[in-house]
């Protein structure tokens, strides 16, 4: 298994054929939105980390180009060691638009040209007034007077680099427009979300005040909840985030989340996570069995995020990838189990020791059931039976068997009833004569301890 999907592979001749969820209409509609744009324009695209908006990104912007539209690229996170966000910002445009058929134009020459001089001038820190107000120089020696002073020019350089950097590209905008070009210069930035919140702040600040001209449209592709946390983390806890980014994008679009089952079958597909699961029997949706739409249903009851869900994916991945002795009877509860690890941390814990009875555990499980197993009493049946072999082994299961044919041979028993006990009956039946070992749930906290779990009973054999 991967635990870092593979780069997608985009069709020059057809870029949306990479997807897995169905995106070229609304990369139709933010094309339109684009080739709109009158003025400069800066605009949001938020989505949820996971939920494949690198993977749109990528590919809007290869249909771009196929449509003959100027386009620059810029993955701010990639770039995130380096210190200074304009710095890298100017690289990424003069190298990509260096890389285009029109490499010898002398308005690109000219946007890399001014470019450079803007990077001489403009220190990280000059994004800011570097006075502050105006110097009273009156009564300091002269040393410091001259140093004021040189501030002061440099910064007065700074202003006019500045300008005549926006001036070259408002120059190059005009060329494609007046060469009848349909798109304004397009600069993409994604993953800002990720990246330090000093470095993320200072590149927005660097696209208002030197991008931000006619004929130029940035759409920056983040998770705006974070960003917001993350404007907040720079400014420090008393400060708005949110309310600043309302007014630093022109607009905020919102990328239309994926079906969650088919983000669950991608997950699975982009980490490699196929041979696990299929060839140990796991992908197969009956005998208790992987399957993407119960990962969904789990995953809607608990409100998992994409990412949690691509977490949950990776963790049952390292549990069955590390241990070949666990069966695929265990996979769905080994998937309930880890939900537990991140939503109920105690219950999780009370789970791997065995200080909680299949009954108590299934207390906790009641609330979800109808949505979990789409009231199926065949999957509930068989799950119910699972977690009492895993939690009480075979005499956990013997107990079950025989008060669920209790419940069964009642003389008034009701036809609800019948219909609920029978498939617990079957199922325990099933795993009772099957004989299996009694101690799987010390396999599976031996083996969960590989994430960073330990158990707290000392007869435990994986414990402290």
């Amino acid at each position: 298994m991967r635990f870092e999907p593979q780069k997608l592979e985009i069709e020059d001749n057809d870029p949306w054929a990479s997807s897995a969820f169905e995106l070229s209409d609304t990369g139709e509609r933010l094309t339109n939105l684009v080739k709109q744009a009158e003025g400069p324009a800066v605009i949001s695209l938020t989505a949820a980390w996971g939920t494949g908006k690198t993977s749109f990104l990528d590919m809007w912007s290869a249909s771009l180009r196929s449509q003959g539209a100027k386009v620059v690229k810029f993955s701010a996170w990639e770039v995130d060691y380096t210190h200074d966000a304009l710095v890298a910002l100017i690289q990424e445009l003069s190298g990509q638009l260096t890389d285009d058929d029109d490499s010898e134009s002398p308005s690109i020459e000219q946007i890399k040209a001014k470019g450079g001089e803007l990077l001489r001038h403009v220190a990280p820190l000059a994004v800011r007034v570097l006075t502050g107000g105006i110097v009273d120089i009156n009564g300091v020696d002269d040393l410091a007077a001259k140093l004021v002073e040189k501030k002061l020019a440099d910064h007065e350089n700074a202003k006019h680099s500045a300008a005549r950097f926006r001036d070259s590209l408002t120059e190059f905008a005009k060329k494609l427009e007046d060469e009848g070009n349909e798109f304004p210069l397009v600069i993409i930035v994604d993953e800002l979300d990720r990246c330090r919140p000093n470095y993320a702040v200072e590149l927005l600040e660097s696209i208002k005040h030197f991008f931000n001209v006619d004929g130029v449209v940035f759409v920056i592709g983040v998770d705006i909840d974070q960003l917001g946390e993350t404007i907040k983390g720079h400014y420090g806890q008393g400060y708005d985030g949110h309310r600043y980014l309302n007014k630093f994008f022109h607009l905020q679009l919102t990328l239309p989340e994926p079906d969650l089952e088919q983000f669950c079958l991608n997950t699975i597909h982009r980490l490699g996570m196929e041979s696990i699961f299929e060839g140990r029997g796991l992908s197969n949706s009956e005998g208790n069995a992987f399957s993407a739409d119960f990962i969904a249903r789990l995953a809607k009851s608990y409100n998992l995020s994409m990412r949690e869900i691509e977490r949950l994916l990776m963790e049952s991945g390292a549990v069955y990838a590390s241990n070949s002795q666990l069966p695929p009877l265990l996979s769905r509860v080994i998937l309930w189990l880890l939900v537990q690890k991140q939503r109920n941390a105690s219950i999780f814990e009370s789970l791997l020791n065995k200080k909680i009875s299949a009954a108590e555990a299934w207390e906790h499980i009641c609330p979800h059931t109808k949505l979990i197993f789409r009231e199926s009493f065949h999957e509930e049946g068989y799950f119910r039976a699972v977690i009492t072999l895993l939690l009480e082994g075979q005499g956990g299961i013997s107990s079950l068997k025989q008060s669920a044919q209790q419940r069964v041979e009642e003389d008034n028993a009701s036809p609800s009833q019948v219909d609920y006990w029978m498939p617990v009956l079957t199922a325990a039946t099933e795993l009772s004569n099957s004989r299996f070992r009694s101690n799987y749930m010390n396999m599976v906290g031996a083996t969960i301890s590989l994430l960073g779990y330990r158990s707290s009973r000392d007869d435990a054999p994986y414990g402290h």
